[in-house]
């Protein structure tokens, strides 16, 4: 194929469909190739998404996506091995609404999306190299295939290859990326409704700290589908080397606690799928996100916010992909595809909430390498609350319980520190 392209987008996750659908929308002669079957065969995800970005881009956007649940329901449950401590908000938070979707399906709808606005969707075709000349990217090898562009938009996901080849980005280090396992479990939708006490159309999601990454960096989550719930765990992949934690064991681990067995106990898992995700926020993001010939966006760059009580990673990553492919519309008006006029894209994310957000909360990342909110801090919380509310002979005040249970553990000092930390940074 020596068809030349106004564009080429590498990978049909959120980023890519963002790029891809904005420069079809523009007029511009573009494809989108996927290394999946299908698109969103390859993507893997919690579930929840923030919906503002995306009902900005698509006006039909509530009536057509397909959307699980609407989230009503936050929980933050802090775990040991045999209990759990819950804190949970439950409010209408339109117009700030956030939702639950199962990823492939989503993506697989943007995907159509791109091709209603006349851009070029191709599945099945894995990227294997940039073709470079004089320092410029000028499209893509695919097999025994050429594919050649203006520009490439690399939205190729956690795997950096092509940015690599670039000179871009460097590879992820173990501190820098988490690998999440998820099960998908079958609950029909009435009885997800009873178990959390939902309304038709509300979501639930549950965050959980402690015991369900085994104590290490990282985390559980629950969400509530329609008639499924996705239940994973997230580590961080030092932090999993350095415990041993065996990953392929994690999931069913915490499906059997008995706070979540009791949730899940009429269910049956049906689905098991496991993906690498960007952990270190702003301070992971690549100096330069372009180059000659190419930008890249979404996961490659880093674009996933972790705030330890939330997680943002699909409507930053969309987000990019439409910055990334107003960039490339101004740079095919002027005809020059350079560096120097493709570093207009980091400027205008650092003025959107791509990067303000990440450099807002650059300090997250750090305040959630400490150790203590995973392993001390949840057990210790579990074992003051259950000895207050046991009721024997006499009963305790907590203040003593507290410090009894923070002997040799915690001082009171570092408990000061670590809170004052934690609301300054999240």
């Amino acid at each position: 194929m020596e068809e030349k392209f106004d564009a080429i987008v590498v990978g049909a996750g959120a980023a890519g469909l963002g790029a891809a659908y904005r420069l079809a929308k523009n007029g511009l002669n573009i494809v989108l190739l996927e290394r999946g079957q299908r698109i969103g065969a390859k993507n893997v995800y919690g579930g929840r998404i923030y919906s503002h970005i995306f009902e900005k881009e698509i006006p039909e956007f509530r009536k057509e996506a397909p959307i699980e649940r609407w989230v009503k329901k936050e929980r933050l449950t802090l775990m040991n091995s045999d209990d759990a401590v819950t804190l949970e908000l439950f409010s209408d938070f339109s117009p700030n609404d956030s939702f639950i979707s199962i990823l492939s399906k989503f993506n697989e709808w943007l995907g159509k999306k791109v091709e209603e606005a006349g851009g070029l969707v191709i599945p099945g075709i894995k990227v294997d190299d940039l073709i470079m000349e004089d320092g410029t990217v000028k499209g893509i090898v695919a097999g025994d295939e050429k594919l050649y562009a203006d520009v490439v938009i690399d939205a190729e996901g956690i795997n950096p290859i092509l940015a690599r080849k670039a000179g871009l980005r460097d590879d992820w280090k173990p501190n820098q990326v988490a690998v999440g396992v998820k099960e998908v479990i079958k609950i029909s939708e009435d009885k997800i409704n009873d178990i959390f006490q939902l309304n038709e159309g509300e979501g639930v999601a549950n965050l959980f700290l402690g015991y369900p990454s085994s104590y290490g960096l990282g985390g559980g989550f629950l969400y509530t589908n329609r008639d499924t719930i996705s239940l994973g765990v997230v580590v961080r992949v030092d932090s999993a080397i350095a415990k041993q934690i065996p990953i392929y064991d994690i999931v069913e681990d915490f499906r059997n606690h008995p706070f979540v067995a009791r949730l899940l106990k009429e269910g049956s898992p049906i689905e098991y799928s496991a993906h690498l995700v960007p952990e270190e926020g702003f301070n992971g993001i690549p100096r330069n996100l372009a180059g000659n010939g190419i930008l890249l966006a979404g996961d490659v760059a880093g674009f996933v916010l972790n705030r330890g009580i939330t997680i943002r990673g699909v409507d930053l990553a969309f987000l990019s992909g439409l910055i990334a492919a107003e960039t490339v519309k101004e740079a095919h008006e002027a005809g020059d595809f350079s560096r120097t006029s493709l570093k207009a894209y980091e400027e205008k994310l650092k003025n959107s909430i791509v990067l303000s957000e990440l450099e807002t909360f650059k300090r997250t990342s750090t305040l959630l390498g400490n150790l203590r909110f995973y392993e001390t801090y949840p057990q210790i919380l579990c074992e003051i609350l259950k000895e207050a509310y046991t009721v024997g002979e006499s009963s305790r005040k907590v203040y003593p319980i507290l410090r009894e249970k923070m002997k040799g553990r915690l001082s009171l000092f570092t408990l000061i520190r670590d809170v004052i930390s934690a609301v300054r940074n999240l």
